[in-house]
């Protein structure tokens, strides 16, 4: 997929939802558009709007590759696969359902990369920008995750495996490399006027349920081998108080 002046096509952009907000995902792996929490609220990324001053969170590997997409079976789960000279990997995108009746985040964005062949090579910018991109944005790091907020709003980066980042112009970047049978997961949580909540590894065993994940016709349709990831804190879910004026 060949960009003009930062945009990508329109056809290529992809879409994961949980029947209240979605996220417009790019064949390179760049989520170029998210409004929280609603689908009417404001925008965090707005890249395919402003390529310079919108937001996005990219994930793709360093060097050269091609791109393959399709969407689990009866899920509004996105799975792409990069092919490099170096080898492949899978990235699964998928926003989170909650029916347990434990803590859960507001709205969750989760993306799992998984080593299939060599030895892969992968970069990441988290850069969110609230407000179509005229508000504030402030991004500081807690308790070992990247926090990023304007007013009342939020969102907490938590990073397993996908190396530490480190913050820059407005960004946190990374980068990490994965071997055939190695996976790494980003999970972004998002909260507007209340605490954040973010998951722990023991939602990696709880499922929300086992392959349960929203779909394009609609939320709450299991589809088949699809888990919901977690982040990478021990324990439970974690509530953090999140003061801002609004």
């Amino acid at each position: 997929m060949e960009r003009v002046d930062g945009y990508a096509p329109l056809r290529e952009y992809a879409l994961v939802g949980d029947g209240r907000t979605g996220a417009l995902i790019a064949r390179d792996g760049s989520v170029d558009w998210l409004c929280l929490p609603d689908v009417d609220s404001p925008s965090v990324f707005a890249r395919i709007l402003d390529a310079e001053r919108g937001g996005s969170f990219r994930l793709e590997p360093t060097a050269p590759f091609d791109a393959d997409r399709r969407y689990l079976e009866s899920s509004n789960v996105l799975e792409t696969t990069f092919t490099t000279s170096e080898g492949r990997v899978r990235l699964t995108d998928a926003m989170t359902l909650s029916d347990s009746g434990r803590l859960a985040p507001l709205r969750e964005l989760v993306r799992k990369v998984e080593g299939l062949a060599g030895n892969v090579p992968l970069r990441w910018a988290f850069e969110p920008r609230f407000d179509y991109g005229r508000a504030d944005t402030r991004i500081e790091r807690r308790a070992g995750r990247w926090f990023a907020h304007a007013g009342a709003s939020a969102l907490a980066l938590t990073l397993c495996d996908a190396g530490e980042g480190a913050l820059r112009d407005g960004a946190v970047t990374g980068e990490f490399a994965l071997a055939a049978g190695e996976s790494a997961l980003v999970s972004l949580a998002g909260t507007d006027r209340e605490p954040a909540v973010i998951s722990g590894r023991d939602d990696r065993r709880r499922d929300a349920r086992p392959g349960r994940a929203a779909t394009r016709a609609g939320p709450e349709v299991s589809s088949e081998g699809v888990r919901r990831p977690s982040a990478c804190g021990r324990g439970h879910p974690a509530a953090c108080r999140w003061t801002g004026s609004a």
